[in-house]
């Protein structure tokens, strides 16, 4: 299971956090690195990050 907290208004290129983020409920743009995209596709790859985060940790602890 991934937490998905705060993956709509994280930035998925520098993982700058900031309400700011998301100026309407479909646009998302990084206040800091200037990133924009679809705010559901921004969310989807952070979401996926965060899976391939949890499945990498589990492989690396399998190896022990």
């Amino acid at each position: 299971m991934v937490d998905a907290r705060n993956t709509s208004r994280t930035c998925s290129v520098c993982k700058h956090e900031d309400e700011a983020n998301r100026p309407s409920q479909t646009e998302f743009r990084c206040v800091t690195y200037g990133h924009t995209d679809y705010a559901d596709e921004n969310e989807a790859r952070n979401i996926a990050s965060r899976a391939r985060a949890v499945v990498n940790r589990s492989k690396a602890s399998e190896r022990h």
